[in-house]
């Protein structure tokens, strides 16, 4: 497998995970917060990856890298993951779920110019046209769902402003990403960066309460979460692959896909079925994903 099939099937990857990520988080929101499933989910994803990568030999990697790398991991995460996703969260309850991804598609495209201009990242004619298909495709899953509508003006164009932080917010912490992972590998960058991420979320108004409910939770709902956090430990290692071999560009793309993989889990697993327009949006996307490549 060559660099750029290994970075796409790690973007498709990261993608898969976070789709199974959100379907299971959907069936534990009546009991924690969505901040409260985020911050649990970074917090003990990222320790397991810590200790498996100091446990298969990785810690001479992390206790010998520079002292740039480390802070400029730090950096991504926290204005990608930890700020973009909060300033998300609060655009979407302006917005509604529907209309706040649907504007968020604006992040690719960002990170494809980012990646093009300061890293010098080659993009064919083939492979513009894939990237504006998938984002295309993306936007018609998210807009086929039949979310609810938008409140006031105001509110709209609050919701509107934030979410488009969001979107920079996101297109930085990638940018920020791809220098470091040409000095550590993925899983090196990933265990310095996911744990601190869930303590700061940890931290946050929105998760208080959440470590009371996970001590209350048995059962079928202690497996789910069991299973949100390992796949949690893993979704970011795969995105990083994809970061460090397709580029920012092309790695930042796929790693959004994941509407497309929320499709068959939602059939599956809540029994809701895509209507033409989301059918139509995957079609798309299937086809940028064949001509990146």
């Amino acid at each position: 497998m060559d660099e750029l099939a290994l970075g796409i099937v790690g973007a498709l990857g990261s993608a898969a995970t976070w789709a199974l990520i959100c379907i299971l988080a959907q069936s534990l929101s009546g009991r924690l917060t969505s901040a409260g499933i985020n911050g649990l989910r970074a917090l003990v994803g990222g320790l397991v990856v810590f200790i498996g990568a100091v446990a298969t030999g990785y810690g001479a990697e992390i206790v010998t890298m520079p002292l740039w790398v480390a802070l400029t991991l730090w950096a991504s995460v926290l204005i990608g993951y930890a700020g973009g996703d909060t300033i998300f969260f609060l655009g979407m309850q302006h917005l509604g779920v529907t209309r706040a991804h649907t504007l968020s598609m604006i992040h690719p495209l960002m990170s494809t110019v980012a990646g093009i201009a300061l890293f010098g990242e080659v993009m064919s004619t083939t492979r513009a046209a894939g990237i504006l298909l998938v984002v295309g495709g993306l936007a018609h899953i998210v807009t086929g769902q039949g979310e609810g509508g938008v409140e006031a003006s105001r509110a709209r164009r609050r919701g509107i402003g934030l979410v488009l932080v969001a979107a920079v917010s996101w297109t930085v912490g990638s940018v920020m990403l791809k220098p470091p992972l040409q000095v550590v590998s993925p899983i090196v960058a990933t265990a310095i960066r996911s744990p601190l991420v869930g303590a700061v979320l940890w931290l946050t108004p929105w998760a208080k309460g959440t470590w009371r409910t996970v001590r209350l939770t048995h059962g079928r709902e202690a497996l789910v979460l069991a299973a949100i956090c390992l796949f949690s430990a893993i979704s970011p290692i795969l995105y990083a692959f994809g970061i460090k071999h397709a580029g920012v560009a092309i790695g930042t793309v796929l790693s959004t896909t994941s509407p497309l993989f929320t499709i068959p889990l939602e059939i599956a697993v809540l029994g809701r079925w895509p209507t033409r327009r989301t059918i139509l949006g995957a079609a798309a996307t299937v086809l940028g994903i064949a001509l990146m490549n």
